[in-house]
């Protein structure tokens, strides 16, 4: 291959018009075959997915697109990248190399991009969806629509349920966040942009008149007492599910409020968000208890799709978020002001009257 040198020929002299262009050309070749910087994105959805068809949904092209640009970088890496391991696929040695500097790159690239110009949100007129449960609504969404009301006020939330298979919708941008605890969400939702925004604790709930219950419940007892599962998977945390710890279990919809409502005046129990129950819990003739279960902490964040991220309508929609979820109260006032809600060795703090529940 012949080295260029622009500015000066071979010999020293001032090089001709067309040894320049004839340079420029050779060069321009060579970046070409050497670094195709459109397959940078199909190369971290491959590496992060490990799989084409998840990659080609992630980056919503057709699988047979997805397949060309796999052959490509296989060519490029000269190694195959994705390999057979069983009915699944497997990262090479390579290709796992390079997931951590090509995850990097492509942060990078997103920082970049990031910069916007000056975005007026009294002009949107726009509909997000937002994947978020009943939990979510009332806590974090019913503050945001709140504060966002003036500011933005042809701004509309679309919100979801969430259900099994949430996770595709963010993987083929089908929804603008799927706000939920990141500790109970399958590991593939890790790999998309997120942020943290609060954080909150299970607690036992049952009717105020319940005498079966304690100061604690563990998990056992909690099963036996007849427990109405609002959130599904929970307990799975705590470790693998016995027949002790399946008997009595009563299926609900996943919808916690509802579930605590189903409780009251009832001998059963159920588990929820210590935030959800100091809004309504005193209100329907409840009482919470502490769960004796180690449990990690319910840190509820925000997942988005990677073509959002420079959206500035998305980008002003989630620092709001995050503003609303900034300003709601101390998990440890909350707890506080439980009246049967105490870690060991802790007083018991006076009963605090029920906050009103303004309307949706």
């Amino acid at each position: 291959m012949r080295q260029h040198t622009f500015g000066a020929s071979e010999s020293g002299s001032t090089p001709s018009a067309e040894e320049v262009v004839s340079g420029a050309e050779e060069a321009s070749s060579l970046l070409r075959r050497k670094i195709d910087i459109n397959l940078m994105i199909p190369l971290h959805a491959l590496l992060t997915e490990a799989n084409v068809t998840r990659a080609a949904e992630r980056t919503m092209v057709g699988q047979p697109a997805m397949s060309a640009s796999l052959a490509k970088l296989r060519k490029h890496f000269g190694d195959p990248l994705l390999v057979r391991d069983g009915r699944t696929m497997a990262l090479t040695p390579l290709g796992a190399s390079l997931r951590g500097p090509v995850t990097r790159a492509i942060e990078s690239i997103h920082a970049v991009m990031d910069s916007t110009s000056c975005f007026d949100p009294g002009l949107l007129d726009r509909t997000f969806t937002v994947v978020a449960s009943d939990y979510i609504s009332i806590v974090l969404l019913k503050p945001f629509l709140r504060t966002i009301a003036d500011e933005a006020p042809r701004l509309r939330l679309n919100i979801v349920a969430p259900r099994d298979g949430m996770v595709p919708l963010v993987r083929r941008a089908q929804c603008d966040l799927l706000v939920a605890p990141g500790p109970l969400m399958p590991k593939e939702i890790l790999s998309y942009r997120n942020r943290d925004l609060f954080t909150d604790e299970l607690l036992v709930i049952a009717d105020q008149d319940n005498d079966r219950i304690g100061e604690t419940v563990g998990i056992d007892e909690l099963h036996r007492l007849g427990y109405l599962e609002a959130i599904p998977r929970v307990l799975q945390e705590s470790g693998p599910e016995t027949p002790a710890t399946s008997a009595g279990r009563i299926l609900s919809g996943g919808y916690c409020s509802v579930a605590m409502h189903v409780v009251a005046g009832t001998r059963l129990v159920t588990l929820a968000q210590a935030r959800l129950f100091s809004l309504i819990g005193p209100a329907c003739g409840l009482r919470a208890v502490r769960l004796d279960a180690e449990l990690p902490p319910l840190v509820h964040t925000m997942y988005w799709h990677h073509r959002h991220t420079a959206d500035p309508a998305h980008i002003w929609l989630r620092d709001k978020l995050a503003e609303a979820a900034a300003a709601l109260e101390p998990l440890g006032s909350v707890l506080a002001g439980l009246p049967h809600v105490r870690r060991p060795g802790a007083a018991l703090t006076p009963r605090l009257a029920p906050p009103a529940l303004g309307g949706m």
